[in-house]
């Protein structure tokens, strides 16, 4: 995914979205802070923001789902080169 819009802090616009992608469990991997992505999914049992630094193996095999950002796919590659 290239980024996940988030304009505004609304659990109810998220779950929308998720739900409109046909997804039920997910780990949604972010390059960066984005406060109103994870403002909004906080409140969402089945979903995990993580930034890109706290991605692990625990939340991947836990969740149906994962999404990843695009920039934050390079910036896991450099980790994981390191």
């Amino acid at each position: 995914m290239d980024a996940f819009p988030s304009p505004e802090i609304k659990t109810k616009a998220f779950v929308k979205a998720m739900e409109g992608l046909g997804i039920k469990s997910a780990v949604l991997v972010t390059d960066g802070e984005n406060l109103n992505l994870e403002r909004s999914a906080r409140n969402v049992p089945w979903v995990k923001v993580l930034r890109h630094e706290g991605l692990n193996v625990y939340d991947i095999l836990k969740h149906e789902h994962l999404i990843i950002v695009k920039p934050a796919v390079e910036k896991i590659e450099e980790r994981l080169k390191g």
